[in-house]
């Protein structure tokens, strides 16, 4: 027997392999898909999480400003918002003489890009308190 024959006779048929990576395929891929996903949602989620906060600041610093009405607070948070499409957002503001205070809430389940697996009854929400400016 020569060294080639010898070689050969302990090789499986390439058909036998390709079954084994049709299953190892087929187990991997939802896994994969799974984490792809979930951290697609996680990305999101800390995009809207940190404009929620940023809205509150903006609704916030524009309600420090002499003579700045309630709603100039609302539309200032608001286009803040907009500008990752959030839908159904609450914006809640409270002043007394000192200090303005802007609450921004957003629920999750209305903003997620997919199934809302992970987070699905999440409120993201941010206060901001600044003290208004003296005349």
């Amino acid at each position: 027997m020569t060294s080639r024959s010898r070689i050969g006779s302990h090789r499986r048929p390439l058909r036998h392999r390709r079954a084994a990576v049709t299953v190892e395929f087929a187990v991997t891929l939802p896994i994969l898909f799974l984490m792809f996903f979930s951290a697609l949602e996680f990305g999101r989620m800390q995009t809207i999480r940190h404009t929620v906060e940023n809205a509150a600041y903006e609704g916030a610093r524009q309600g420090v400003i002499p003579g700045a009405t309630e709603q100039q607070m609302r539309d200032s948070a608001a286009a803040v918002l907009g500008t990752i499409r959030t839908r159904n957002p609450d914006i809640g503001i409270s002043q007394d003489t000192d200090a303005v205070t802007v609450t921004v809430s957003v629920p999750f389940r209305d903003q997620s890009w997919f199934a809302p697996l992970y987070f699905r009854n999440m409120n993201l929400t941010s206060t901001v308190t600044l003290t208004k400016d003296k005349v």
